[in-house]
């Protein structure tokens, strides 16, 4: 069973529904799978804002582990970002900067 950071389990069928194998086994070699699965979600859900991907395929969608691949998928850049209690990314066909506020 996975666990979170806080010691809490992981519900590993969210992750099987929406994740590639090479991303499963990604999140299960991760210290924090619960962090590593959010980050590589909401990677997902960025491509599905802009239209270039759907929920329902989810799985298929094979995006690059993050910190281990460059943040590339189909011509679309992903810009991740985290902090302590959060994580987003924004996907986008050209090279962009992010300044937080704040």
């Amino acid at each position: 069973m996975w666990r979170r950071s806080d010691g809490h389990p992981l519900d590993q069928r969210v992750a099987e529904a929406v994740c590639s194998e090479k991303e499963l086994a990604a999140l299960r070699a991760d210290d924090d799978p619960q962090r590593a699965f959010l980050r590589q979600w909401v990677r997902k859900e960025s491509l599905v804002k802009v239209g270039a991907a759907t929920l329902d395929a989810a799985a298929g969608l094979d995006l690059p582990v993050y910190g281990q691949e460059p943040p590339r998928w189909r011509g679309w850049r992903l810009l991740d970002w985290g902090g302590e209690r959060a994580v987003g990314c924004v996907a986008a066909r050209e090279e962009m900067r992010l300044r937080l506020l704040g």
